[in-house]
């Protein structure tokens, strides 16, 4: 029982989306501090996400057939394998698209020819950080005073390394419904005690967000080690950040092929 659920969890660790929001928190002014608030963002509703539902079937056992049988029929439809494939060819015909786009600004900032600096002056307000909330200035006219003033907020609590927004992130970022429905199916199945049934939930959650956990391990550990590779990797993301934006729109994209077309040929 408890080797299928790790290795799902763990399948989980790696997803693409997953790991993008942890590059996205290591943007910001204070990396690690920003991945605790995304851990405690994800725990408080991850948690609660697994233990409800386990104990509602617990509590009422004609659900469980029920559960069981949707978890197969949801794994096995062909709508959510064309979807999947859907969303991949999507977000790899943006990441094309952000490429190309890259690549010729990249050539319009090229000198000229007998010239020594660039015909283009850059954008001298770049954010210091991969700034995903939008610029508090580009609220279109039809918004109001308060939208602006919220909007305005979250990216000044955003630049600042303000912990709120990395904790929301992290709520967000909870299991996909699919994949906890068939763990509690998995493990109401199995006949062991609930107090087990309710360890392994959480130790699925907690090996869910293995990647942040090892980071955080290694700060309480070797805290200036840690952090001068955080800096560094923070560093580097900055200086690449429209690359790393365009590789993980493009992994996602690959990954959700790849699931799409896994699923239909082991379902056909």
């Amino acid at each position: 029982m408890w080797s299928p659920a790790l290795v799902l969890a763990l399948l989980l660790a790696l997803d693409p989306l997953r790991l993008g929001l942890i590059l996205l928190m290591i943007t910001r002014p204070r990396p690690a501090q920003s991945l605790l608030a995304y851990w405690v963002g994800a725990m408080a509703v991850s948690v609660p996400y697994m233990l409800v539902p386990l104990m509602v079937l617990h509590v009422i056992p004609t659900f469980r057939s029920f559960a069981q049988h949707l978890s197969a029929a949801t794994f096995t439809s062909p709508t959510i394998r064309h979807t999947q494939i859907g969303i991949g060819v999507l977000a790899l015909s943006i990441a094309a698209l952000m490429a190309i786009r890259f690549r010729a600004r990249q050539r319009a900032y090229l000198p000229t020819p007998g010239s020594t600096a660039s015909t283009l002056v850059p954008d001298s307000n770049t954010s210091p950080s991969i700034s995903w909330l939008g610029r508090a200035q580009d609220a279109t006219t039809e918004d109001g005073p308060a939208i602006r003033r919220l909007r305005a907020r979250a990216r000044n609590a955003w630049d600042n390394g303000s912990p709120w927004p990395a904790f929301m992130f992290g709520a967000a970022s909870g299991p996909p419904p699919v994949t906890a429905l068939l763990v509690l199916t998995t493990i109401m199945t199995s006949g062991a005690a609930i107090g087990t049934q309710v360890s392994l939930a959480i130790a699925w959650v907690v090996g869910m967000f293995a990647v942040v956990e090892i980071i955080l391990v290694s700060q309480l550990v070797t805290p200036a080690k840690t952090q001068a590779v955080l800096q560094l990797l923070h560093d580097w993301i900055l200086a690449h950040r429209r690359q790393v934006v365009i590789a993980m729109i493009a992994v996602i994209g690959v990954a959700m092929m790849a699931y799409g077309m896994g699923a239909i040929r082991t379902g056909g």
